[in-house]
């Protein structure tokens, strides 16, 4: 726990996973050769999860993701099952022994863990495989969570709220961490937590979601952390 003077109360932290730890561009850059052919189905997928963001609770996610891409491709469930598990769960997963975090991102969960803050992860995407191969299970994670394992995807907050109980934390006393504006900050702001947004070089904030915090890497994370809830640096 963290709390000096007219600081912040900090009970918690819950990261976002991909994209959050690692330079994403280098990744899909590194990997281009590969999944350079696979392009449109990364896009249409990407743009069929958004619908499914908006439909509440599903049961077997993964059945309905395949269900609604064989629609979309007009191909038959176990094809597309097959096709999208090929590329994007084993292929994209296979290539992150090779990926390194982003500078600082230890250095930040060191600080965090030393100062007695538990920490949790959830995740869109199933993150344990790419976590371990990178280092990150070293850490004394609270919880890891996959959207996709609950049936529901951030912006829905039940995944952060999860996190929140197995952490014993309270939203006004909890930081979600991540690089989406539109699920991460959102979901935050869903669940009532404090937020801080990671901003690509790249990004624009072209919607009305407003975060608590912006850095643009995990050493000004830690300064937000030193300044706004009193956590100290090693």
């Amino acid at each position: 726990m963290a709390e000096t003077g007219r600081q912040k109360k900090l009970r918690g932290i819950t990261f976002d996973f991909d994209a959050t730890f690692y330079n994403y561009p280098r990744m899909v850059g590194r990997l281009i050769h590969r999944f350079g052919p696979h392009v449109k189905l990364i896009s249409d997928l990407t743009k069929e999860r958004a619908k499914l963001r908006k439909e509440g609770h599903i049961e077997n996610f993964r059945e309905r993701q395949t269900e609604v891409m064989a629609k979309r491709w007009k191909k038959t469930p176990e094809w597309t099952r097959n096709h999208i598990d090929k590329v994007v769960y084993d292929g994209f997963n296979s290539a992150f022994d090779k990926i390194k975090p982003l500078k600082n991102a230890f250095n930040m969960l060191d600080m965090v863990v030393a100062n007695d803050i538990p920490i949790c992860v959830i995740s869109d995407y199933p993150p344990d495989d790419k976590m371990k191969k990178m280092g990150f299970m070293k850490y004394p994670w609270v919880a890891i969570i996959n959207g996709e394992d609950i049936g529901l995807l951030k912006p829905d907050p039940t995944g952060l709220n999860m996190a929140m109980e197995k952490m014993g934390t309270v939203p006004s006393e909890t930081l979600h961490v991540g690089d989406s504006l539109r699920y991460d900050i959102q979901g935050a702001k869903n669940a009532g937590m404090m937020n801080a947004w990671l901003k690509w070089w790249w990004k624009r904030n072209k919607y009305d979601i407003q975060p608590d915090y912006t850095f643009k890497n995990f050493d000004q994370l830690m300064g937000i952390l030193e300044k706004e809830f009193g956590l100290k640096r090693l």
